[in-house]
């Protein structure tokens, strides 16, 4: 069967005729079968776009209660011992480009009558779609978006015990302030199969005071996993800021959203507090887009979008993984 502007037997009888003198209607379209939303992205920056100048991103910590003080009485002579308490975490830029290359005699056949789509509207369209889902692989450290010079992932600040974050070595022992998972300093290892008991526990990590967890995020595995432990009618519970924004396909878990994301790690349950995760760019490199240069040897266009960014948690503690879902 033909495809494209080629006419098809069957239905048309009168092949070269049909050719010669109908065109085929080509609906103003441009459909996406390739890329995948990251709810994860939507909900670590609904609350606006941090920007950041400056060689590196660094921010004081609090990483130890200053002992001295307390109770007195009378002419007791005071501790006024100075305390070293805050230090600083440190993560480096990460530069993101996306190239958009068109040949120009390709633009020259758009123009006109012909042109149904604009050829340059749509290259940029569909690059700035596999640049979002560079980033959103990125987030998650999922290959290849996993390497040195790719963002600081979720996984490495929020699903591992021991590694360096910011700069900060999680594995000496007076910096367990700066692992994750809160009050069990650390992450958890789920039972077997998704319960709801491990996910109270992992949620329960991290609450302090008036502070929890805002956001699950799951695979699609994971999420139906969640789903299937739940009755009828508290499934169907729904937060209207996630509604609102159009995904109407989520759950929820005490006070969380819980979401499946593709991109999300797998049989891992992870628990944001996304006060203290967000992406951060810089403020003179936010998705610049270049004018479309002409090389000197080359009849083509040639443009780049740019970004620089790197993700920061700010505070680990605040944040928890249910790690070892066999059916996540």
């Amino acid at each position: 069967m033909a495809t494209g502007v080629s006419v098809s037997q069957p239905p048309v009888v009168l092949v070269n005729t049909a050719n010669a003198l109908s065109q085929k209607y080509f609906a103003p379209i441009l459909a996406d079968a390739i890329f995948k939303p990251s709810p994860t992205w939507w909900r670590i920056t609904r609350l606006g776009k941090k920007l950041q100048g400056g060689s590196a991103l660094v921010w004081p910590v609090v990483f130890q209660e200053e002992t001295v003080g307390g109770a007195y009485w009378g002419t007791q002579i005071l501790d006024t011992t100075a305390t070293d308490s805050i230090q600083p975490a440190e993560l480096q830029w990460k530069f993101y480009n996306q190239p958009i290359t068109v040949p120009y005699t390709d633009v020259l056949l758009n123009r006109g009558p012909g042109a149904v789509i604009d050829l340059i509207a749509a290259k940029e369209e569909t690059a700035m779609g596999s640049l979002l889902q560079k980033l959103s692989r990125a987030l998650w450290g999922t290959s290849p978006q996993n390497t040195s010079l790719d963002l600081d992932s979720i996984v490495s600040a929020v699903q591992t015990n021991t590694n360096v974050y910011a700069t900060i070595d999680r594995s000496v022992a007076l910096n367990a302030f700066w692992k994750p998972g809160g009050t069990n300093a650390g992450t958890r290892t789920a039972t077997g199969n998704l319960i709801l008991a491990d996910m109270q526990n992992a949620y329960g990590d991290v609450i302090f005071g008036n502070e929890e967890v805002d956001t699950i995020i799951m695979t699609q595995l994971g999420f139906n996993a969640y789903w299937n432990l739940l009755v009828g009618n508290i499934r169907y519970i729904r937060d209207e800021e996630t509604t609102r924004m159009g995904f109407k396909r989520h759950l929820m878990f005490n006070n969380a959203v819980v979401l499946h994301d593709q991109f999300a790690a797998s049989q891992t349950a992870t628990f944001l507090n996304t006060k203290y995760v967000y992406p951060c760019f810089h403020q003179d490199d936010y998705f610049v887009v270049d004018p479309f240069i002409r090389p000197s040897n080359q009849r083509i266009l040639s443009s780049f979008i740019w970004v620089t960014m790197n993700l920061k948690v700010i505070n680990p503690r605040m944040n928890q993984a249910l790690t070892g879902i066999s059916n996540g």
